[in-house]
């Protein structure tokens, strides 16, 4: 069976190496959005919302493209592709499931290219996991920031202004 599947462990550990990376990658966005949540409550507001989203979208992508970079480096490693640059290009295309076409794996080692595009789908689902979560909270925050200043408006009971002449 395992003469079938050639270079097996290698997926498996790339796999690995690739969630490891991820993993540690949204540890540090999800500490930093917990130790900078005290200042995103004093600075509530469109712009730094969007500063925020921003950056954690940056420190997402920048997690993906180590994950890539490490896929590459084994590829060049292996001397799957006679160039560095053409081993950045298959593995970007791979992994994010774009999959031009225009550059493939030897026989041998075709099955890295399906099990990156695989092990890609799940990062970026789990990074869009995390994006979710942070905009979830900013949305639940604008909608009880909104909900309460409906609720303090004046009502005709609470102000004399608003009172009915005869009242």
């Amino acid at each position: 069976m395992l003469e079938r599947l050639p270079h097996l462990t290698d997926g498996i550990l790339l796999v690995a190496a690739t969630v490891a990376v991820h993993s540690a990658g949204t540890f540090i966005v999800l500490w930093s959005m917990v130790r900078y949540r005290r200042r995103a409550e004093a600075h509530f507001g469109f712009v730094h919302n969007t500063a925020v989203v921003t950056a954690v979208v940056l420190a997402l992508l920048f997690t993906h493209f180590v994950e890539i970079a490490g896929w590459d480096v084994f590829y060049k490693v292996q001397n799957c592709f006679p160039n560095f640059r053409t081993a950045v290009s298959f593995s970007l295309d791979s992994y994010s499931t774009v999959g031009y076409g225009d550059v493939l794996l030897e026989n041998e080692w075709r099955l890295l290219g399906g099990v990156e595009a695989m092990t890609g789908i799940l990062m970026v689902s789990w990074s869009t996991a995390v994006m979710l979560g942070l905009v979830t909270w900013i949305y639940k925050r604008r909608l009880d920031d909104w909900s309460n200043a409906t609720s303090n408006r004046a009502t005709p009971d609470s102000s004399p202004l608003l009172r009915r002449s005869g009242d």
